[in-house]
């Protein structure tokens, strides 16, 4: 049995990754000590599983499909920048997503409760998308940052979610290190 990090996200495309690094150029201040999530690794969170017995993912990567096979795709889109826990104390910035229908709330229930029983320990946080940019360390002028942050204006994007993705994290000095364990798609109707 080997522990490993895990959790479940959608992936973002390609334009809306550039979009958003090419967005934080203007706030990026080299003093400040901010990981930003590097281009290839913004996502956003579905589930955070934490640590996963490595000897259980094929066996539980096919409850999951199985969940996920059971909706079709689905669209979201792109809101507003936000800080987590709030702009007195920020240690997460991201920009929120919101879905257009019912599919995603119905398609989270049924996978937390399957997740659940497969034994995982989720948050019990009501789940709120989004797609994390950078973690807070220190910010030499915060004020001035975050009201800089809180009124960049974001593009509304509009996208299909048809894949879930089945992560593996590993902790670096340089920020987590993201490799793809399993993907699974949604059930656009064919074969």
């Amino acid at each position: 049995m080997s522990e490993i990090r895990t959790f479940l996200a959608f992936p973002i495309p390609k334009e809306i990754k550039g979009y958003f690094k090419n967005m934080l150029v203007p706030i990026i201040d080299k003093q400040d000590k901010i990981n930003w999530v590097k281009r290839e690794n913004i996502h956003i969170t579905l589930n955070y599983l934490g640590e996963t017995d490595s000897d259980n993912i094929e066996e539980h990567a096919k409850h999951i499909e199985a969940v996920v096979h059971e909706f079709p795709p689905f669209r979201l889109g792109t809101t507003d920048t936000g800080i987590y826990p709030h702009a007195n104390a920020p240690r997460v910035l991201w920009v929120g997503s919101s879905p257009y229908d019912l599919t995603l709330s119905s398609f989270k229930q049924k996978l937390d409760t399957k997740l659940a029983h497969l034994g995982y320990t989720l948050d019990k946080r009501q789940f709120q998308p989004h797609i994390t940019l950078a973690r807070v360390k220190t910010i030499s002028r915060k004020s001035s940052f975050i009201h800089k942050f809180l009124t960049a204006e974001v593009r509304e994007f509009d996208f299909e979610v048809d894949t879930v993705l089945w992560m593996k994290s590993t902790l670096t000095p340089s920020g987590a290190e993201y490799e793809e364990l399993k993907s699974f798609k949604f059930n656009s109707g064919g074969q």
